[in-house]
């Protein structure tokens, strides 16, 4: 039997492409992105002047290993990592996109760009991932190269990270991921620092995580739980380690 022609070009690029959120020659609406190009997180500094990067973390890793047991939650997986993000912050008159290339042991290689859903926060971002492959690095370093040509200020950075992924499955089914790291610019000046977060990541539940308050009222129990709630941090990573 012959094939039959696929001539519909519509439905083709309906299957390749998905919903666009809009028509196929329009750009995507960043204020309608779907959960899924979305990131709800908070994140805690452990380290300060007094308790460096490792000795945050034993510490905490501590309180959280005790937290996990007589909370008697699934671990449904624990990862280590490490590995090197470059971050090309792009910036024009009105808003901020951060770019990272990520590279490392236990990370596939990813491309994402950030920005801020409501100016100030970093709670609600957007986040969009893209797979890159580990022999092109010079495409993905030359792909933002065009795009911070195109705007009149470019930051560029590197940065180091190592640590533990954990996610957990509440009695109820919700997945919460807990990652516990340490940052170390490698773009002069040095830099250490030790950082927690809590992230949301899917629930059985009617709301699915999608209304931000259910988000918000997930991440603040465990800080409180953790006894999180004095070391909260606004900024973001990029923020945080951005050459000044």
């Amino acid at each position: 039997m012959e094939p039959t022609p696929f001539n519909d070009a519509g439905a083709l690029l309906r299957i390749l492409l998905g919903a666009t959120g809009g028509g196929i020659d329009q750009l995507f609406d960043l204020s309608r992105l779907p959960r899924r190009m979305m990131e709800f997180e908070k994140k805690y500094r452990l380290s300060t002047t007094q308790i460096p990067a490792d000795l945050a973390i034993s510490g905490f890793l501590s309180n959280l290993n005790q937290f996990f047991t007589q909370s008697k939650m699934e671990i449904v997986s624990l990862a280590t990592f490490v590995g090197i993000d470059q971050y090309f912050i792009v910036n024009n008159e009105a808003s901020e996109y951060i770019f990272r290339y990520r590279l490392g042991a236990n990370r596939l290689p990813q491309l994402t760009v950030k920005f801020q859903m409501n100016k100030g926060s970093n709670i609600a971002r957007g986040e969009i991932n893209l797979d890159v492959r580990y022999e092109e690095p010079d495409k993905v370093r030359a792909f933002i190269a065009v795009i911070s040509s195109l705007v009149p200020k470019t930051t560029l950075f590197t940065i180091q990270q190592s640590g533990n992924i954990w996610n957990i499955k509440e009695p109820d089914g919700d997945l919460v991921e807990f990652v516990v790291y340490k940052v170390d610019r490698i773009t002069a000046p040095s830099k250490i620092e030790a950082f927690a977060e809590i992230e949301p990541l899917g629930s059985n539940k009617a709301s699915d995580y999608t209304r931000t308050v259910d988000i918000i009222h997930t991440i603040e129990t465990y800080e409180k739980k953790l006894g999180l709630s004095s070391l909260v941090c606004e900024q973001s990573i990029a923020e945080i380690f951005r050459p000044e």
